[in-house]
């Protein structure tokens, strides 16, 4: 019991301490996670749109977003459900103002994620079985994001034939 009890408290030590800073700043809090938009994800834009005169204009002439996905340092989508729009903006290289390329309409694998909005009169989620992923043409790339639910999205790009 007592080896039981080290090996225990080994593990929690190796995942409280051997993984710092995963989460804990402001361009890593909500990496990976599709934020509404009206709430938690408002600080997001706000500091997304800081950070990328690209993005700060795109909101400025479209308004807010309703949902936003910070898919990493080189990455930002964000999720127009009324106009059926997803905005993903990509950098050459981390702190880079970005290009953006939009997708209309939503691909049916985001949109089936979103949660219900009475005041759009949107349907309930279709909570899909296995992951929802949606491929974007992102210049000479193709950016693929693949979301195993709203907290866990992961983004790839690749030069196609490499």
């Amino acid at each position: 019991m007592r080896r039981f009890a080290l090996v225990a408290l080994g593990l929690f030590a190796v995942t409280v301490f051997g993984c710092p800073g995963v989460r804990s700043t402001p361009a890593t809090r909500y990496q990976g996670i599709l934020l509404n938009a009206r709430n938690l994800g408002a600080d997001e834009v706000a500091r997304q749109s800081a950070a990328d005169p690209t993005i700060a204009r795109y909101v400025a002439q479209h308004g807010p977003p309703d949902f936003v996905l910070n898919g990493g340092p080189t990455d930002v989508q964000l999720v127009y459900a009324r106009r059926s729009v997803l905005a993903y903006f990509r950098r050459p290289d981390a702190g880079a103002a970005s290009v953006v390329f939009e997708v209309t309409p939503l691909p049916s694998s985001l949109l089936q994620m979103l949660p219900a909005d009475m005041r759009a009169g949107t349907a309930p989620p279709l909570n899909p079985a296995g992951p929802s992923c949606w491929t974007v043409p992102a210049g000479e790339q193709s950016c693929r994001t693949c979301c195993q639910g709203t907290a866990a999205c992961v983004v790839q790009c690749r030069t196609p034939g490499h």
